[in-house]
């Protein structure tokens, strides 16, 4: 009929619908990374924003008492129990003084009556990348009267390990494993293991296989004991599991609440398996004093990888000064400037690229 139009819309063709899918599907393609990385981002960014607050709160604790906390209050030998320590004492200084008010400090770290505070989620102390975050797990090892801990990212960097004998740090009593039966006091770092009563809690201070005193690990430090200066000097760090599910090994990583040993409190070795690698990952070559992680035939060859430092970030790992300045540490750091940058006065010098 004269003056009427054929208003039917011509609709896609198959092969139209298929290109336009495809165009989508390399529009993704081309995003997603970049989707990844912002994200990735805004991750490391609150990691950071998180050892910031940790460290302000160290520095105000040393207002407070004129020293740092202690890295973990020690009563005797390795494998005796412990009482707070300094993820605990940051608490009131970053207002959780309610959860730290429930400590109690006439009661050792693993005492079930502690059990609110070292199962509590402290999200200052959870790097929002960990996999492990928010759980809770029975550690490996230590006096933790089969208590479930709560897992933690950030771990203080308590000193130097030891090469000589492949395993002495400064976060446990153990001066029988040291040249002499001697612990190197200039290795030691700002938050390591300590041997003197604190709190005004009082103990009698236990000894070691050889009889020696673990007063002998001293006090916490003071700001001017850190006499390599405190913007060459590591206090803080980050260890996260670096593989996916299932996480073997998790009753090794970190648990911010528990005293005992390298479960907050990592010792840092010239080694380059000492970043990344955790206990019980092996790695593909051989490596000084071992052959990774997983367990090794040398002396001592495997304890290094339980105070690891790692992260989940690409390329590099978080750690913070002394002086409260944070870097992002790469991965291909020289272990040796990153070794001598654990101590407090052990006459290194040395600044990160």
């Amino acid at each position: 009929m004269e003056g009427v139009h054929n208003t039917r819309r011509r609709a896609f063709t198959l092969v139209e619908l298929l290109v336009v899918i495809a165009i989508i599907g390399v529009l993704v393609a081309l995003l997603l990374p970049a989707v990844q990385a912002a994200r990735d981002a805004a991750r490391r960014m609150a990691c950071q924003n998180n050892l910031k607050q940790l460290a302000i709160a160290l520095h105000n604790h040393h207002d407070v008492k004129n020293t740092f906390p202690p890295g973990g209050v020690n009563t005797g030998a390795n494998g005796t129990r412990c009482y707070t320590t300094w993820s605990i004492e940051a608490l009131p200084y970053m207002e959780f003084q309610n959860l730290y008010q429930q400590y109690r400090q006439d009661r050792f770290n693993e005492d079930p009556l502690n059990a609110p505070v070292f199962q509590a989620r402290v999200p200052t102390h959870e790097c929002p990348s960990d996999p492990l975050k928010g759980q809770l797990e029975r550690p490996a090892t230590g006096p933790h009267q089969n208590q479930e801990f709560r897992h933690g990212t950030y771990r203080a960097v308590s000193g130097r390990a030891n090469m000589a004998v492949g395993h002495g740090a400064w976060d446990t009593f153990e001066p029988h494993l040291w040249p002499g039966g001697v612990m190197d006091r200039t290795f030691r770092g700002v938050l390591h293991g300590t041997g003197l009563p604190y709190n005004g809690v009082q103990f009698n201070p236990g000894n070691a296989g050889n009889g020696q005193s673990v007063a002998t690990m001293g006090g916490p430090e003071r700001i001017n004991n850190i006499t390599d200066g405190t913007s060459n000097t590591l206090m803080l760090g980050e260890l996260t599991f670096v593989d996916k599910k299932p996480f073997a090994g998790s009753n090794r990583a970190t648990f911010w609440a528990y005293t005992y040993a390298s479960y907050n409190q990592s010792s840092i070795t010239a080694e380059s398996r000492h970043l990344n690698n955790r206990y019980g990952q092996p790695t593909p070559t051989p490596l000084p004093n071992g052959t990774g992680c997983a367990g090794t035939p040398g002396l001592y060859g495997d304890q290094l990888c339980k105070r690891a430092f790692g992260s989940t970030h690409p390329g590099g790992i978080n750690f913070v000064h002394a002086d409260g300045s944070l870097r992002f540490v790469s991965l291909n750091v020289d272990m040796n400037l990153l070794q001598a940058m654990a101590t407090i006065e052990g006459g290194e010098s040395g600044v990160l690229p």
